[in-house]
């Protein structure tokens, strides 16, 4: 079973850096959190069916088709900053920035202009003008963050994940693997390449003290310095050769901190007495083997230390003692700190956790997320629970259920207007898949994450949820589906196959006879009661039972992709949606023979990696995909994007769902959810007539 703590940092983590595989690689974005190993044990049979078609790229998406909703709120902290004003700011993983005038009370998003909104850092200069680093360069706001434009010139790497500020308000940026550490001496106009001795330039924390000395984390290059505004730097390695750094701090002894990761080691902080030219390791009862991604150093001489699983850890003795402190916190990933004038102090966390703040020197937390939209939403659902005859065209007549990727559950009965966060007895956060049945019972499943996962079901709505794995099913569950029977199929990664479920999820048999893959990544039941199962991982595609999962027939003929993350069924159609492999490959697919032969259906689909299918009562075809949202109208033959007005732009939908009145939802990856504007069925019935008036009489 695997657990969050074996994730030991966020920088190597690929939910995190999701991003980069797009800079570095030159490919379409890789899905994270599914980043499987994936031998190709067996090649397509050679009878395939000639491609329909060739990708063609260069179309624009159709503008203002989605409005985000009002949630689910939380999302990931990546970073944190305070202007002088004392208005806080927090950059998400694909949200964007949003800005808290009220010392986090509510926040607002202030994200008009990003065209990235996916922040690794963020740094204020003394004059209040705002900088955020990200994978497509550095953007800034001198408007309090309400506008931002690009400052990328000279930036010839612009994969931006620490920033810094010195005091005459020179600019430092540090990069991923590749560029190593810019400077702008002119409030970001302009940027130079400062690498003269930095053997490493993967930059993970930049840090100046009272002196203007400058001071580089890297991953897996120890610590440099620089004390000629980055004209050249010096190696600090002193005892700790090739260290893997992930933060640092520097208290007003300018004394410094470096925060390790395990993976590279030394575990835990080091200390630096003598502007680092020597390191000592600090962690008296700081009882962590994971990633140090946060470090802050107080005004009062507090020391904190965010950890990738364990929580805060503070230190009032300049780090010779620690003590953990998490009461309050419901994440126990932290990524970034910040603090006010007053003292306050804000962390950011991991997996959909957001903002907390502690006004007691961390003694307790409490969330502080009214307002960011930034979560990631892997599986939607809805239920009709009202058809509002007398008004038949509300919309708001359906619950939307949202599973997100590290906050839980949540549930919205005004088409997202509001967002209820609905996790009692659901242990499992990590969510991947929703089903409902006929009795209108709510079934979820999730990675095993945290010491939870599987199945969990709720008879009411999920006012309650309870576990039904009954020790069967111990991998992740990555689909559900019904058949009209209530039989419900749980495909399960990691080798589990397929298990069903006769009564209502109170029993559970594994049913893989004929299934050589046991990574089931899509489920889909046909109206005569034949299961799909699309796999990936193995090379194979998609099975087919027509026995109710007693046993599985490859049906891949055509098949070019295999792995496939996506089944729909529209009448005779079948809709395959798949993963490239290394950029090559993916898309869309379509049987009409029930499976026995696919065809390419790529006509102008420019996503490579699709992730969900829905089909509207008109038989239109909507693909969410690390790319956007694309629809058909036409069986799949061609297709339009209709990303427009999504976060981040032709970012990552991972989920999809299309309400009773024709309104779709998107669940992204670091915008939560998405409503289209219009209903995707337009009425076609005409407005019943009104009585033509009578011409009122004139008066004598």
């Amino acid at each position: 079973m695997k657990k969050q703590s074996n994730r030991s940092s966020a920088f190597l983590n690929p939910h995190l850096l999701i991003a980069l595989v797009v800079v570095l690689a030159g490919i379409v974005q890789s899905v994270p959190g599914s980043a499987f190993a994936r031998p190709r044990s067996a090649k397509p049979a050679s009878n395939v069916v000639q491609k329909q078609t060739v990708t063609a790229g260069g179309q624009q998406p159709i503008q203002g088709f989605w409005a985000r909703t009002n949630g689910p709120q939380g999302g990931d902290g990546i970073a944190l900053a305070t202007n002088p004003s004392g208005h806080v700011f927090v950059g998400t993983q694909g949200g964007g920035v949003f800005r808290s005038t009220d010392d986090g009370g509510t926040w607002t998003g202030v994200s008009d202009g990003m065209t990235d909104t996916n922040v690794r850092a963020l740094a204020i200069n003394s004059a209040s003008h705002i900088f955020a680093g990200t994978f497509s360069g550095v953007f800034r706001s001198t408007d309090d963050g309400e506008s931002w434009i690009p400052i990328n010139n000279g930036l010839e790497f612009p994969a931006v994940i620490s920033l810094a500020i010195n005091s005459s308000g020179d600019i430092f940026a540090g990069t991923f693997e590749g560029g190593g550490v810019y400077r702008s001496t002119d409030n970001g106009d302009n940027w130079t390449l400062i690498d003269n001795g930095l053997t490493n330039t993967y930059v993970t924390a930049l840090a100046i003290n009272s002196s203007n000395d400058i001071f580089a984390a890297t991953f897996g290059g120890g610590a440099f310095r620089s004390t000629d505004n980055g004209g050249s730097w010096t190696a600090l390695n002193t005892g700790v050769p090739d260290a893997t750094f992930l933060s640092l701090a520097i208290n007003a002894s300018g004394d410094i901190f470096a925060g390790g990761d395990p993976l590279g080691g030394p575990v835990g902080v080091l200390r630096s007495t003598d502007n680092g030219d020597s390191w000592e390791p600090v962690n008296n009862g700081l009882n962590t083997g994971n990633g140090i991604n946060a470090l802050l150093a107080t005004a009062n001489g507090s020391l904190f230390a965010g950890t990738y699983g364990d929580g805060v850890f503070r230190s009032t003795d300049s780090g010779d003692n620690w003590s953990q402190i998490d009461n309050g916190l419901t994440t126990l990933f932290v990524l970034s700190f910040a603090t006010n004038a007053s003292g306050d102090i804000f962390a950011g966390t991991y997996f959909g956790g957001g903002v907390f703040r502690s006004t007691d020197n961390g003694n307790t937390w409490s969330e502080q997320n009214d307002g960011i939209i930034a979560t990631e939403v892997r599986a939607i659902a809805r239920r009709l629970f009202a058809i509002p005859i007398q008004h038949p065209n509300v919309s708001a007549i359906d619950l939307i259920f949202a599973g997100t990727y590290g906050s839980g559950m949540f549930r919205s009965s005004d088409s997202g207007g509001s967002w209820q966060k609905i996790n009692n007895g659901l242990a499992a956060l990590y969510e991947r898949a929703l089903a409902i049945n006929a009795n209108n019972h709510i079934f979820v499943g999730a990675d095993f994450l945290g010491g939870a996962g599987g199945v969990y079901r709720s008879t009411d709505d999920g006012d309650n949820w309870v576990e039904i794995n009954h020790g069967v099913i111990q991998t992740d569950v990555r689909a559900l589906a019904i058949n009209s029977s209530g039989h419900i199929f749980a495909g399960t990664s990691s080798g589990g196959g397929v298990f069903r479920s006769t009564d209502n999820g109170d029993n559970w048999t594994p049913v893989n006879n004929g299934l050589d893959c046991g990574s089931i990544w899509s489920l889909a039941i046909n109206s005569n009661g034949t299961i799909f199962a699309g796999t990936a991982g193995c090379g194979t595609g998609v099975y087919r039972s027509t026995d109710n999962g007693d046993s599985w027939t490859l049906v891949n003929t055509g098949l070019t992709s295999t792995d496939v993350a996506a089944l729909a069924i529209d009448g005779s159609n079948i809709f395959a949606g798949t993963h490239s492999i290394m950029g090559q490959g993916g898309g869309m697919f379509r049987s009409t023979d029930n499976g026995d032969t696919w065809t390419e259906q790529n006509n102008h689909f420019t996503a490579l990696d699709v992730n969900s299918v829905a089909i509207n009562f008109l038989g239109h075809i909507f693909a969410g995909a690390a790319g956007g949202v694309f629809r058909s109208t036409n069986d799949g033959d061609r297709w339009t994007d209709v990303s427009g007005g999504l976060l981040p732009p032709g970012g990552n939908v991972w989920a999809l769902a299309i309400d009773s009145t024709g309104h779709a939802f998107a669940g992204t990856a670091g915008g939560g959810v998405f409503r289209s504007v219009n209903s995707t069925t337009p009425s076609h019935v005409p407005p019943r007539p009104r009585p033509t008036p009578y011409p009122r009489p004139t008066p004598p």
